[in-house]
């Protein structure tokens, strides 16, 4: 049938509904088989993007994989009804879909980063995976997982789950808080793990104190945070985090091989647009090595 326009007018198509898994590189079992079946030479690294800041790593077979800040439900916005904290797409797996992890790293207490839906979920089918938290929130999981099972991560004091040798660094989430003992609050991982240094710093903004330490560590891989901050979003309790220019500044700073940026999919009313981030690295940092990774994405690095 044909239809007249008006001329200087058109015609608007309905929007398409649009399925939340379409926001999805890979899920479900799809993806947690990937997890299992990756093999990699020395010198090596599989990273995966599951949402928010949560990050698969794996190195060698024999070590398995941890997990960084796994967010998998939607506890948030069921435990808060009317927060402005809603996913924007569903989980690329199940909590259960973790099975077998060799460890999991909490980087803080935020719900989006220790979500302890998401633990248990991963505790009743994967009992003999640790669970390393920091030190000053450890009792909020001590109900769930069994002591021997639990790591109290302070800052400088490196631990090994498998063959991933792992040293918490403190993060200033706007700024360094402790609890009574001195245990820090916030926390970002050093990760050694078949031949490569990774740092994923959690949420934090730049210190001189950060920026020192991560420079002597010498990550090839640096995870960082993009979202961040404002007067208004500070205003309604959200704490925020380097923004795009911060994260690419640092990522140099500190010598970095390859930056990933994070913190920037999942909440829409607390983000920045990672286009401005590229941006700014190709106007200013040409050379400097970076990755977007898509939610489900299998990403294989290299030295």
């Amino acid at each position: 049938m044909n239809r007249s326009v008006t001329p200087g007018t058109f015609e608007v198509t309905p929007r398409k509904e649009v399925n939340q898994l379409d926001k999805i590189y890979k899920a479900g079992r799809e993806l947690t088989e990937e997890f299992a079946k990756t093999e990699l030479p020395y010198g090596s690294v599989a990273i995966w993007n599951i949402g928010q800041v949560g990050t698969v790593i794996k190195g060698k077979k024999e070590g398995g994989f941890i997990v960084i800040d796994p967010y998998l439900t939607h506890s948030i916005e069921e435990n808060h009804p009317g927060t402005e904290f809603v996913r924007e797409y569903e989980p690329p797996i199940d909590p259960e879909g973790l099975k077998g992890a060799a460890g999991i790293l909490v980087t803080h207490f935020h719900d989006d980063h220790l979500d302890l839906s998401t633990i248990r979920g991963i505790q009743k089918v994967s009992p003999e995976t640790t669970l390393a938290v920091p030190a000053s929130h450890l009792y909020l999981v001590e109900d769930i997982v069994e002591r021997e099972k639990l790591v109290a991560c302070k800052d400088g004091e490196s631990f090994h789950i498998h063959s991933f040798k792992i040293t918490p660094i403190a993060s200033s989430h706007t700024i360094y808080e402790k609890d009574e003992e001195g245990n820090h609050f916030y926390l970002g991982f050093f990760i050694e793990c078949n031949g490569v240094k990774l740092y994923h710093s959690g949420d934090t903004v730049v210190t001189d104190e950060l920026v020192e330490r991560v420079r002597a560590f010498q990550p090839d891989i640096a995870f960082l945070p993009i979202n961040g901050a404002d007067y208004f979003r500070t205003a309604r309790g959200i704490v925020g985090n380097m923004n795009f220019r911060e994260a690419a500044d640092f990522g140099v700073a500190i010598g970095a091989d390859l930056i990933i940026p994070n913190h920037y999919d999942l909440f829409p009313n607390n983000r920045d647009n990672p286009a401005y981030f590229v941006d700014y690295l190709f106007q200013h940092y040409r050379k400097q090595k970076f990755h977007m990774l898509a939610v489900g994405e299998r990403f294989i690095y290299m030295k």
